[in-house]
């Protein structure tokens, strides 16, 4: 038998879940332009190559994005093409390619990550400094609990 407090539970949940998902739904036509917009990754490879500010194997970018060799390999390619990277055999072990950051992908990488953070201060500035500060308790408490196996069954 299932008690009072559970059902209330199971019924909050479900309501989040669905209202979660109508919400991600809504906005799911803006993220995937924006998604396409950062070219299915590049930004991403771009970023982390700036931030390492070093020359980086394809493995570490792999493994930093979470993503296959191939999917990097087919992103680098594009990059390579584009001028935004360069790949050059590692003149100590040459069965190894180190990646690098052209000035042309610094300055993509730079200009994207500000329009981004333009578009945040914007947000965060309509929303209002309380709600703001709610919001990201909110979604850190989300993503600890997500990461964490047993904090999904605290009560």
């Amino acid at each position: 038998m299932v008690s009072k407090n559970e059902d209330n539970r199971s019924n909050y949940v479900e309501k989040a879940i669905i209202s979660f998902s109508k919400i991600m739904s809504d906005n799911q036509k803006s993220m995937m332009d924006n998604l396409n917009r950062a070219n299915k990754g590049e930004l991403f490879v771009l970023r982390i190559l700036t931030l390492r500010n070093a020359e980086v194997l394809p493995s570490e970018l792999s493994e930093a994005l979470n993503s296959s060799t191939a999917r990097i390999s087919a992103l680098l390619g594009a990059l390579e093409k584009k001028g935004q990277i360069r790949r050059e055999i590692d003149k100590s072990n040459r069965r190894n390619i180190l990646v690098t950051i052209t000035e042309a992908g610094r300055e993509r990488a730079e200009a994207e990550m500000n329009e981004i953070e333009g578009r945040m201060a914007k947000v965060f500035t309509e929303m209002g400094e309380a709600d703001t500060a709610e919001f990201i308790r909110l979604i850190k408490l989300f993503s600890d609990l997500s990461k964490d196996e047993d904090g999904c069954q605290r009560g």
